[in-house]
């Protein structure tokens, strides 16, 4: 076994194990404390891409939309480290297992909302892109939603996305 494979099969166990420590009755490792939480850890990548992104469409130089995407992005990512430190009751262990859980976790998901929005390929390729970011999207979506602690959240909080609106009332009571 060559060390790409080993080290892609050690980030995939240690991914799993966070999963698996993260979530249930059981759970010794808090990934995501609350939505905002949540939010805030899909924020990283998302702003990353998003700067970088808006920085081309307007014509800057990509090594200024790089470092500002990742000055950005690393405070956010801070201030995600500090929240899941103390959501885990200052133990650096517990803090590391849920950051690299949640952290690659956050980036495939939306390098899938991505693809799932605009996949590469021409033709049926793309339609093949397309499908398997929906299959990947809709088997980690439930698992992110076990994975949060508390159902509470001021500003990523899918319950207030819904308030009012016609949705079936078991759907609505298990997010």
């Amino acid at each position: 076994m060559d060390w790409q494979t080993f080290g892609i099969t050690t980030a995939a166990i240690i991914l799993i194990l966070g999963v698996v420590l993260g979530c249930g009755s059981n759970r010794r490792i808090v990934v995501f404390h609350d939505y905002d939480d949540l939010g805030l850890t899909f924020m990283v990548p998302a702003s990353f891409v998003l700067i970088v992104y808006l920085f081309g469409m307007f014509g800057a130089d990509q090594r200024v939309a790089t470092i500002v995407g990742g000055v950005v992005a690393s405070g956010i990512f801070m201030r995600v480290a500090w929240t899941t430190f103390l959501a885990n009751g200052n133990n650096i262990f517990r803090t590391l297992l849920a950051l690299v859980t949640k952290v690659p976790v956050s980036i495939i998901w939306i390098l899938n909302l991505l693809q799932l929005l605009n996949p590469s390929g021409k033709g049926a390729e793309r339609s093949r892109n397309r499908g398997q970011a929906l299959i990947i999207l809709t088997l980690m979506t439930p698992i992110l939603g076990l994975l949060v602690v508390n159902r509470s959240g001021s500003v990523f909080n899918p319950r207030q996305w819904l308030h009012g609106r016609r949705i079936g009332g078991g759907i609505r009571d298990h997010l």
